[in-house]
């Protein structure tokens, strides 16, 4: 329970560092740390994923289903990691990306949702915002480190850190997003998926 605890503040830490790094202003006038004395936790060294074969995944959604990638075969996927739901940064990422939801699905594209949290906690997380689109859970964080968007936490584990990746029909990353805002994702990744679809 501990250990639990300890992985959620520190997701909560992250996520609140991202956030206040991209959207002040969603803090609603709330004090925030200033930037300089707030670190991240330190991150595992990069792989530099590149363009090329998407990793494999087969994971439990709060849909109660198992996704997997060769699931989405034929559609463009938009795979986008979180650190923890119901937090701040997480919770209005997921509301943005639902807004656009319907626009991403008429570019054949479909949205899935990836963080260490428990199915049962995702469950709760997209009915409380209505969210149409698959979340998975990658507890452990394996899925997480082989798309090189993990933060490891030395005795703790691991939380999801905030990328998202484009994935075309054939199983390939077409494009990545890294130091993602959660606020207005949605159009950019509508914009690019436009571009790469040509």
């Amino acid at each position: 329970m501990i250990r639990g605890l300890l992985l959620a503040a520190c997701a909560l830490a992250v996520d609140a560092f991202q956030l206040s790094a991209t959207s002040p202003a969603l803090f609603n006038g709330a004090r925030v740390v200033a930037r300089s004395r707030l670190r991240a936790p330190a991150v595992s060294p990069l792989m530099a994923l590149k363009e090329g074969p998407a990793p494999t995944f087969n994971l439990p959604a709060s849909t109660d289903k198992t996704v997997s990638l060769n699931s989405m075969s034929g559609k463009w996927t938009v795979l986008y990691f979180y650190p923890k739901a119901f937090t701040q940064g997480c919770t209005c990422q997921a509301e943005d990306l639902q807004k656009e939801a319907d626009q991403i699905r008429k570019l054949n594209a479909e949205i899935l949702g990836v963080s260490v949290d428990p199915v049962d906690k995702l469950k709760e997380f997209s009915k409380a915002y209505s969210l149409s689109f698959p979340l998975l859970s990658d507890e452990g964080g394996e899925i997480a480190s082989a798309y090189d968007s993990v933060i490891k936490i030395p005795f703790i584990g691991a939380v999801a850190n905030r990328k998202t990746f484009i994935i075309d029909p054939k199983g390939q990353i077409a494009y990545a997003f890294d130091g993602v805002k959660p606020q207005g994702h949605g159009e950019a990744v509508i914009a690019k998926l436009k571009e790469l679809q040509g």
